[in-house]
């Protein structure tokens, strides 16, 4: 079996050779049994047939027909049709007639992004009534399945199944999605069709497509590894395996650790059952978040070694980089799929032979995770030679942040999981969309806001070009500053603000107070369905307010003062008779705390003696405390301004 990400190559080439046979017509997109059309809009339609055959699609009281061309693809239009169902929707071509059951027409929301977008309502707050009282067939829930392709996709994923709401549907999908669209229903009165297209701990540019990241810029590297991994997978991870070496001579002084030894200065012995490095009862690995070596030695006879075989290692968190005798296997970004590397027989040698992997976590528990019993070397001559036990590890004490990424993976990949679980959606009318992401992004989050404004153009384009979209501003999370400083968290947050601020149709959903620093997945997500439902009602014409989150109108400086004019003056402190949180910054980007006071709707500032103020900080910090809120109790979002 060849390395693990091998398999978007078999899925690349069953989709670019498989030549279907059609007995009767297909249609593509998001259309299945108990499904939701969009109400008040045309719908586009696309598929196969028999080519050059008459096609004609027909629901409720419409009727529309078209032809297939030579290879078979057709496209047609249904005209815009009110809220009902549920219907009966056929497609019928020379051969046959596709039958599509329980159509409803109404309203549909995608939903994507992260962990925080896929958590289930059975983790969220309360979720026992919430499940219990979830039946109701005008609610329909579409969960996309984790899938990336290196190419876009037409048809969804296997398994991507409509349902009705009830019970055990309700209780795994995305609690976020199905608290809106619940309360969408029961507002308006019209079916609901909820999409949860997300996937935890991915980044923006895996949701992006190849056209888009050349637009943003800045990823011609990645998408030309991509293109030759659609051509040729071995040769572009061989081609990976350069790279990462070249990088990690470059921050560890020269050194090669894939060719030296398991054991000596630093190495010690892993305990006998694999599990998360935390666990090892070392104090240099019990807190540690990076990289950890893993090495084992082995033996092999002449003929033994003589022979091609495959290396399974288990699973991994999250990213490991292999290599055998010094020889690059492979490497895989994911802590759901085991690895298995191919090993050519030119690798092996008689006697001693050394494994050397590197093992990259950011979050949560890492290592070598197996179990000890999938680690093993299987021959061509179907022997196996078991390697769970004895090996050795090596923290890395040294700061070696960044380094390659696979851009043809998954979560932390570019287009892959577009490819696979946005690009089948497109074409599909939308009531709006709401995304909740940037966790991932946040050690660049000064990189961000291109990437969202790209996003939110690339699913205007897809499915609709007025399309309402929601974003979720990240709560707070981890560190509460006590003293001014930089935060990848709130870098992100004022990207999303900006985004929102610089686009009429997109909002911000201010959530600073739904986290909970210790947790990356506060439950309370009930609070941010509050703020976004406002949003929403605001940005389809249904609702008053701020649509961007209550922010200073301007702020200007005079004299020793600065004075923050804000959009109304229904604004309220928690806990403290003046405003907290907020920071004055000279232009060589240093800060300090500064004293405020709130009279309506104007915010007057004191400026540090000495201090040449550029700009304006407010509520900054993975995880601040910020006391101002508005009379209804939103928070004001956290913000950068400079100074007029």
């Amino acid at each position: 079996m060849g390395f693990k990400p091998g398999i978007f190559a078999l899925l690349a080439v069953s989709a670019a050779l498989a030549a279907p046979a059609f007995a009767a017509p297909t249609l593509y997109g998001p259309i299945a049994d108990s499904a939701v059309l969009q109400r008040g809009t045309a719908i586009p339609l696309r598929g196969q047939a028999a080519p050059g055959s008459a096609v004609t699609i027909s629901v409720a009281a419409t009727e529309v027909s078209t032809s297939a061309d030579a290879t078979g693809t057709w496209q047609a239009t249904l005209p815009a049709m009110p809220a009902g169902g549920p219907y009966r929707l056929t497609v019928r071509d020379s051969e046959g007639t596709s039958t599509f059951q329980d159509i409803l027409i109404g309203d549909v929301i995608l939903c994507s992004g992260q962990s925080n977008m896929e958590y289930p309502v059975y983790r969220a707050l309360n979720p026992d009534r919430a499940i219990a009282d979830s039946d109701n067939s005008s609610i329909r829930l579409l969960t996309i399945p984790h899938v990336a392709n290196i190419h876009a996709q037409d048809t969804l994923p296997s398994g991507a199944e409509w349902a009705k709401a009830g019970p055990d549907t309700v209780r795994d999908f995305s609690a976020v999605c199905y608290f809106t669209g619940q309360a969408l229903q029961q507002e308006n009165d019209v079916p609901v069709g909820l999409i949860d297209s997300s996937w935890g701990g991915s980044q923006i540019e895996a949701w992006l497509s190849a056209d888009d990241l050349r637009a943003v810029g800045g990823f011609t590297d990645q998408l030309a590894q991509n293109e030759l991994y659609a051509r040729d997978p071995r040769a572009a991870m061989m081609a990976y395996g350069k790279h990462w070496e070249t990088w990690w001579r470059s921050v560890d002084q020269g050194r090669s650790p894939w060719t030296g030894d398991t054991a000596g200065p630093g190495w010690k012995a892993a305990p006998d059952v694999m599990d998360d490095w935390k666990t090892y009862g070392d104090p240099e690995a019990e807190a540690h978040l990076g990289r950890v070596w893993f090495g084992k030695t082995f033996s092999l006879s002449a003929k033994q070694a003589s022979m091609d075989g495959s290396l399974s290692l288990g699973l991994f968190d999250d990213t490991d980089a292999t290599w055998l005798n010094g020889h690059f296997l492979g490497s895989t970004s994911s802590w759901t799929d085991a690895r298995t590397y191919d090993v050519p027989a030119k690798f092996l040698k008689p006697g001693k032979n050394t494994i050397i992997i590197n093992v990259l976590n950011t979050y949560g528990k890492g290592g070598m995770l197996g179990p000890n019993d999938a680690v093993a070397l299987s021959l061509s001559s179907g022997e196996s030679l078991p390697l769970g036990a004895d090996w050795t590890y090596r923290v890395v004490s040294e700061d070696t942040p960044g380094g390659p990424q696979l851009p043809w993976e998954s979560v932390s990949g570019y287009t892959t999981i577009h490819n696979a679980m946005i690009s089948p959606l497109t074409g599909f009318p939308l009531y709006a969309a709401i995304w909740y992401q940037g966790e991932s992004n946040a050690d660049r989050g000064t990189q961000y806001q291109p990437l969202l404004e790209r996003l939110v153009k690339s699913w205007r384009a897809h499915f609709g070009a007025d399309l309402p979209v929601v974003i979720v501003q990240l709560p707070g999370y981890d560190g509460m500053p006590d003293r001014p400083g930089p935060s990848g968290w709130s870098d992100i947050r004022e990207a999303q603000r900006r985004v929102a601020v610089n686009d009429p149709k997109t909002g911000l959903a201010v959530t600073i107070d739904a986290g909970d620093r210790t947790d990356i997945h506060p439950p309370n997500k009930q609070l941010v369905v509050q703020r976004i439902l406002p949003v929403l009602a605001i940005l389809t014409g249904q609702g008053d307010g701020v649509e961007d989150g209550i922010v200073p109108l301007r702020a200007v400086r005079d004299g020793g003062r600065i004075s923050l004019e804000m959009p109304t003056g229904h604004l309220k402190t928690i806990g403290s008779a003046r405003p907290i949180a907020f920071e004055i910054c000279g232009e060589s980007g240093a800060c300090e705390w500064a004293d405020a006071t709130l009279d309506g709707a104007m915010i007057d500032l004191g400026v540090p003696s000495q201090a040449t103020p550029s700009e304006v900080r407010y509520c900054w910090g993975d995880a601040p405390i910020c006391n101002l809120f508005s009379g209804d109790d939103v928070p004001v979002s956290p913000f950068r301004m400079g100074l007029e």
